[in-house]
């Protein structure tokens, strides 16, 4: 088999050639457990509006929200906007704009690889490697078809040529995002609440069980036991087998009113993203506020979409990502849950909350209702709980 396998890998040389170093760093990293520690934010700092770094004057409900008299117990949600560098946004604005500093983030595992040393030859390198040992293993190199393996691990390049592609297209292979100084203060919703879900399913175990068990009898038989049960088990084994798998299964169960036990096991998949959404209903009292209002409804449906990268629109530009924190006094507040960046997945906006159509004399609507659906980007573990999350 040994010989098999390095027949294969000299049929594809000229595309494993191209594997560079970097590309196997990659796939080292990949592997890698465990959360960097430039992914641990530090929590309880002071709101980030301490000498101007972010401007909310247009993008703040109630307009006075943060006033002096505390009138609204000085709680408040801010929304942070984090856009693609590569955007014609981005790209149509200074750096005075956006924000230098801000601060690491949970934006899932594989971006928060960083895909050090050569970011999207790294990404394309180690996608060469695995479409390579793909193909030739689908083209027949497991039951020694030398040719076959070695068409099939060129017909899986193709795709590592598709790639090479889309990576001249992106300015690196870490989505790579600017902070906009431009960012959403309102209040806290009248309804605030977190999900937390895990997924378990059930799995059949009775095939491990029969083979553990069928095993134990015959070595005991092997070492002379007088307790083995080799005859015994091993009718108990076919009998669930015919009750379970076996021609007409279901009636010879009915008939003889014994049922196989297929031994389930509740089986730990995996953990569910967060989703979470916020209900606003704005009630604007000036004209000054109900500009804001327009402005804030726009800044959500603008950034919640993506863009087309040129103008062939073939190739979408991911779209901006949230950063939500909660405020009270001016400090984050720590007895509430954290979220990692989160993405906007859905927004409802109803101009007839009371089943009418009513306006201000200019043709502002007297009340907007908003609902904003996010998802966060990052599985939380026991370590990001401990966090905050």
């Amino acid at each position: 088999m040994q010989n098999i396998w390095d027949r294969a890998v000299e049929a594809a040389k000229p595309t494993i050639s191209r594997v560079s170093e970097s590309g196997k760093q990659l796939v080292n990293r990949i592997s890698q457990k465990g959360t960097p520690l430039e992914q641990q934010f530090i929590r309880g700092k002071k709101d980030q509006f301490d000498g101007g770094k972010y401007s909310v004057n247009n993008y703040m409900y109630p307009s006075d929200l943060m006033s002096d008299d505390n009138r609204y117990g000085g709680h408040y949600v801010i929304f942070y906007i984090n856009i693609a560098t590569d955007s014609k946004l981005a790209k149509s604005l200074t750096e005075q704009d956006f924000v230098a500093d801000f601060p690491a983030r949970d934006r899932g595992d594989l971006i928060a690889q960083k895909f050090t040393g050569g970011a999207t030859g790294s990404l394309v390198g180690a996608n060469a490697t695995l479409n390579t040992i793909a193909g030739a293993a689908g083209g027949g190199l497991l039951s020694g078809n030398i040719g076959g393996a070695a068409k099939g691990a060129a017909i899986a390049n193709i795709s590592t040529v598709g790639l090479m592609a889309a990576a001249t297209m992106a300015p690196d292979a870490v989505r790579s995002q600017k902070r906009l100084k431009t960012a959403i203060a309102m209040h806290v919703p009248n309804q605030l609440q977190i999900r937390y879900g895990v997924t378990y399913s059930e799995e059949d175990t009775a095939g491990l069980a029969m083979a553990q068990a069928g095993v134990g009898e015959i070595m005991k038989a092997l070492d002379k036991d007088k307790k083995a049960d080799v005859t015994g088990v091993g009718q108990a084994i076919i009998a669930n087998l015919a009750l379970s798998k076996g021609p007409n299964a279901g009636a010879n169960s009915a008939a003889l009113g014994l049922a196989a036990n297929p031994k389930k096991e509740q089986v730990f998949k995996g953990v569910d993203f967060r989703t979470f959404s916020f209900d606003y209903q704005f009630y604007p009292r000036n004209s000054d506020e109900s500009n804001n209002v327009l402005r804030i409804i726009q800044e959500f449906k603008y950034h919640m979409h993506p863009e087309f990268k040129d103008t062939n629109n073939f190739i979408y530009i991911y779209p901006s990502e949230f950063d939500i924190f909660y405020y009270t006094g001016g400090s984050e507040n720590l007895n509430l849950h954290r979220h990692t960046s989160c993405v906007l997945t859905e927004m409802s906006v109803n101009y007839t909350p009371n089943g009418n159509f009513t306006t201000f004399p200019d043709g502002m609507p007297t009340q907007i209702n908003i609902t904003l659906q996010f998802r966060e980007l990052a599985l939380l573990t026991k370590d990001k709980i401990k966090d905050g999350l």
